[in-house]
């Protein structure tokens, strides 16, 4: 077998096996290499089928995810649109309301302002029943001294005229001439007072002087303050001038006077000074009599509650003076004030409007 080929055939063969060998050598590393790769490429590829599988299961389950978000989304929306209808509805409702309750409002205001007005109305109508009472009171009590005087005193006088004494006829003219005196304050007050009231007392203003005014009302009652040796002082000037109504003046400025003597004592100063204070004229009334307590001085003015008080001569009044004044007051545009000190004296105030310079006003 040997001698079929020669040395050189058999290297070729030997080597020709070899590089076979080789080559399969070759080859199997190359199947092994093969092997390993589809081993790892099997091995990733049931991976990569793990994480398809898995990815299709999370496809599946995002997929559910979308359709439930999807549906909740619906009804989110189905829900938002109730809202908004909801909101657009409270809205409309809210702003009903909100009108209603300027209308509540309104109303209330309304209501309320009805019932201010008729609490005023009721204590203005108060105030006009003590005022109707205090009339009557008036009327049928001091009315009824001096008229009972005069009964008394006429009787008397026509009984038995011839026996008096000329010193008791002249007390008795004395008598009835302060009872017609003080008949005729009465009345005059009271006719001013009931025209004040119903609205009657015209009201003419222009031009006046006070020194004029105070020279013409002192020569009323100098007598009375003759009588008490009391001396009343001016201190206004010639050229001072106030807008009033001349007849609503002269009535303040004479129960003041005529006050300010019935309560001074005897042998005492009555002064009357002006001030001006900005576009008022103040008229001040100052007496050294009995003074006034505190208690009554805030019934001064109400009709209800003011009594007229005996002055220092045993003087009676009517109580309605002071009233007056303060209406008479008010109606030219001032007011009547009082300072007084039990026991020493009081000053009884007015103010009116100051009459322009260079001009007349208007009412």
């Amino acid at each position: 077998m040997e001698e079929m080929f020669s040395n050189s055939e058999k290297e070729r063969l030997t080597e020709l096996i070899k590089k076979v060998q080789d080559k399969n050598d070759e080859l199997e590393k190359h199947r092994k290499k093969i092997e390993l790769q589809n081993e790892k490429s099997r091995q990733r590829t049931i991976e990569l089928f793990g994480k398809m599988i898995d990815l299709k299961k999370a496809k599946k389950i995002i997929s559910i995810q979308n359709e439930e978000l999807e549906k909740k989304n619906e009804e989110i929306n189905r829900k938002r649109a109730a809202l908004e209808n909801t909101y657009v509805k409270f809205r409309k409702r809210t702003i009903e309301l909100f009108g209603k309750m300027v209308d509540l409002r309104k109303a209330y205001n309304i209501i309320n302002n009805q019932k201010k007005e008729i609490e005023n109305q009721r204590k203005q109508l108060h105030e006009l029943n003590i005022s109707k009472d205090k009339f009557f009171s008036i009327i049928a009590h001091d009315l009824k001294n001096p008229i009972a005087g005069f009964l008394g005193l006429t009787e008397v006088m026509a009984q038995d005229m011839n026996s008096f004494t000329d010193q008791e006829k002249q007390e008795f003219i004395e008598l009835i001439y302060k009872s017609s005196k003080q008949l005729h304050s009465l009345l005059e007050n009271l006719l001013q007072w009931s025209r004040a009231q119903t609205g009657r007392l015209s009201y003419k203003p222009r031009r006046l002087n006070m020194h004029a005014l105070f020279q013409e009302n002192f020569s009323l009652i100098h007598a009375n303050a003759e009588v008490k040796q009391i001396v009343v002082e001016e201190k206004v000037d010639n050229d001072l001038e106030v807008w009033a109504d001349v007849d609503m003046v002269n009535t303040i400025l004479r129960n003041l006077l005529t006050n300010a003597i019935k309560f001074s004592n005897n042998d005492s100063r009555i002064t009357v000074y002006a001030e001006i204070e900005g576009d008022k004229v103040i008229i001040s009334v100052k007496d050294e009599g009995i003074g006034i307590s505190d208690e009554d001085l805030d019934k001064l003015f109400k009709i209800g509650y003011n009594k007229s008080k005996v002055g220092t001569a045993n003087e009676e009044g009517t109580g309605l003076g002071l009233i007056l004044c303060k209406e008479f007051a008010k109606r030219n545009g001032g007011d009547v004030m009082v300072d007084s000190k039990l026991g020493v004296g009081s000053i009884f105030s007015f103010s009116l409007p100051r009459a322009q310079q260079g001009g007349e006003e208007n009412e």
